[in-house]
């Protein structure tokens, strides 16, 4: 079986932020990425690890073909010269850089402050986590994977000033 993301949900913070026009500087939309995600077909090639794990993957290949086919340079870069964290996926070429965060792991709190740390450090232009809407379509034994209503009201929550596009996906499988 094959798994196809069938819908993608998305928050913007601070609500005021123009998405479409940080994205359209480095060559893309956010309906743009919203279809190169649905038009991708995950294969899930090894049962014996979660397929959280090879989506993910998966994910970061098909955000980085994305920003590569668009004109920009896409790996995981750092937010910040003395930190060793990086991204897992960034579109740079420009002053400043849209970091890509796909997080299945209860990591998301990490990758929040990895953006803020960005925004403050002037290397972010845009953070972008992407968790599932419900993990039950992606892995209904994985209980702690982080959720897209709970990662919005995190941000709510947080009241900051630093840009964040949050992207929820559900999918469906489908025969290979």
């Amino acid at each position: 079986m094959n798994f196809k993301i069938s819908n993608v949900m998305h928050y913007i913070s601070p609500r005021e932020l123009n998405v479409d026009e940080i994205l359209k500087t480095h060559c893309t939309s956010l309906a743009d990425i919203k279809k190169t995600m649905m038009d991708a077909i995950f294969v899930y090639r090894n049962p014996t690890k979660g397929f959280q794990i090879e989506l993910h993957e998966q994910l970061g290949s098909v955000f980085a073909k994305h920003f590569r086919d668009v004109g920009g340079q896409s790996y995981g870069g750092r937010y910040s010269p003395t930190m060793p964290e990086k991204s897992d996926v960034d579109r740079t070429g420009h002053p400043k850089k849209i970091f890509i965060e796909i997080e299945f792991r209860p990591n998301e709190h990490k990758d929040i402050v990895k953006f803020l740390i960005g925004y403050k450090k002037q290397t972010l232009e845009l953070g972008i986590l992407l968790v599932a809407i419900n993990r039950d379509s992606i892995n209904k034994d994985y209980y702690t994977m982080p959720e897209y209503e709970k990662c919005v009201q995190t941000i709510e929550e947080l009241q900051s000033d630093c840009p964040i596009l949050v992207m929820g996906i559900d999918g469906r499988w489908v025969p290979a």
